[in-house]
Formats: structure tokens, C-alpha cells, sequence
């Protein structure tokens, strides 16, 4: 059962930091090729720190992850 939720935890923390990735990618574009209207940045600075959140609760989730596993195989050597 440890196993699977460690499985489960690594898939979700590549999805959270997939998705972290495009937006901060998105976000920086968006910032880089501004035509000077502010409308673009407002939305650019939300997508970013909607991106580096989602990464931060991937990492975050990758970290459980390693633990989970760390755990699960102790368990199973004793």
C-alpha cells in the first residue's frame, strides 16, 4: 500500500511541476514580448506566481514522495 501512495505521490509532483513549468514559461514570454499596455502584465505576474506555486507543491510532493519510499522500504526490510 506504501508503495502505491509513494507511485502516486511521484505522479502527482511531475504533473504539479509540468504544469509549473508551462505557466512560468508562458508567464515569462508574456512578460518578455510586451507591447507596453499594462493588461498583459497583470496577467503575466498571476500566471507566474500561479506557476511558482504549483512548483513549490511539487517539490513539496516530491519530497513526500521520498519519504514514502524511504519508509515503505525500511518497513519491508524489518
Amino acid at each position: 500500500m506504501a508503495a502505491a501512495n509513494a507511485r502516486v505521490l511521484h505522479v502527482m509532483c511531475t504533473v504539479f511541476l509540468v504544469v509549473a513549468f508551462l505557466s512560468v514559461g508562458v508567464g515569462a514570454w508574456s512578460i518578455a514580448n510586451d507591447s507596453g499596455e499594462g493588461g498583459v502584465n497583470i496577467g503575466a505576474g498571476i500566471l507566474l506566481y500561479f506557476g511558482y506555486l504549483l512548483g513549490a507543491i511539487g517539490l513539496a510532493l516530491g519530497v513526500a514522495a521520498l519519504v514514502t519510499g524511504a519508509v515503505s522500504r525500511r518497513r519491508s526490510l524489518a
